[in-house]
C-alpha cells in the first residue's frame, strides 16, 4: 500500500513537472504600455506612449519639450519604435511593476514621475549636477529665507519661500562657487543685491529663488568649504 502512495505521489509530480514547463506567460499588450514613462536611463527625458484610434503613437521630450515623434508596437518579447525620420529600433524588453527596461538595461524607463518633474525647483539643481559634473548631494526640502527692500520707505523685510536644497563639499580654492553663480547667471538668473552677503548669494528669475550658500568645514582641511544651493518657487 505504501509503495502504491509514493508511486502515486512521484507520478503527480512528474506531471506537475511537465504541465507546469509548458505553461507561458501571457503576452504582453500595447495597452500595458499606455501612459508616460521617464527615463532612468535613456535617449530622452520621457516616452509618451499614446493610443490615436488604431494607431499607437508616441512622442520623446527633452527638457519638457517634444523633441521626436513616430509609432510604436509589441510582438512577444519585442518592442519596436519606428520615429517620423523612417529610423526603427528594435528592442528586447521586460516589464516589471512601473518599470520598463530595453536590452538588459540599455535603457530604463519608470512610470513613477521624478521630483523634478513634480517640483520645478528641483530641475535648476540638477542641471547644476550634471552640467557641471558636481558630486551634489540628492535634493533635500528647504527653505530660503528671502530679503527684501522697500524702497519707497526704506524699510526691509524677509519672507520664507519653501524648495529643495542640495549640498557640495568642496574647497575654497577650487572655484566651484564661481562656477555654479556663473552657471546661474548664464540660465538667466539675476542676482539679488539685497541677498548677497560674503557667505552666500542670492539669485532670482521671476518667481524663483536661489541661495547659494557657503560654510567652513569644522575640520578646515584644505580649506574645505560646504557650499548649499536652495531653490524655491514663490507660489
Amino acid at each position: 500500500m505504501k509503495k502504491l502512495i509514493h508511486s502515486s505521489l512521484q507520478a503527480l509530480v512528474i506531471f506537475l513537472l511537465i504541465t507546469g514547463c509548458g505553461l507561458k506567460k501571457p503576452a504582453q499588450t500595447e495597452e500595458s504600455f499606455l501612459g508616460k514613462w521617464y527615463a532612468v536611463k535613456g535617449n530622452v527625458e520621457a516616452y509618451s506612449f499614446l493610443k490615436d484610434n488604431n494607431s499607437f503613437i508616441l512622442t520623446g521630450t527633452q527638457a519638457m519639450n517634444p523633441v521626436v515623434y513616430g509609432t510604436w508596437k509589441v510582438d512577444k518579447d519585442k518592442f519596436t519604435i519606428t520615429l517620423d525620420n523612417g529610423i526603427s529600433t528594435t528592442y528586447i524588453y521586460s516589464l516589471s511593476d512601473d518599470t520598463l527596461v530595453f536590452n538588459n538595461g540599455q535603457e530604463i524607463y519608470t512610470q513613477t514621475t521624478p521630483l523634478d518633474v513634480q517640483f520645478p525647483e528641483v530641475r535648476i539643481l540638477k542641471d547644476l549636477a550634471s552640467d557641471l559634473a558636481m558630486d551634489f548631494s540628492k535634493p533635500q526640502q528647504a527653505e530660503i529665507n528671502w530679503n527684501v527692500r522697500y524702497d519707497s520707505a526704506n524699510l526691509s523685510g524677509n519672507f520664507l519661500v519653501k524648495g529643495f536644497s542640495v549640498d557640495l563639499r568642496t574647497t575654497q580654492s577650487s572655484g566651484d562657487i564661481l562656477k555654479i553663480t556663473g552657471y546661474l547667471s548664464d540660465s538667466g538668473f539675476e542676482p539679488d543685491s539685497v541677498n548677497a552677503t560674503e557667505s552666500y548669494s542670492g539669485f532670482r528669475d521671476d518667481k524663483q529663488l536661489i541661495i547659494v550658500s557657503s560654510y567652513r568645514l569644522a575640520e578646515n582641511i584644505n580649506d574645505s568649504i560646504l557650499v548649499t544651493i536652495s531653490s524655491g518657487i514663490i507660489k
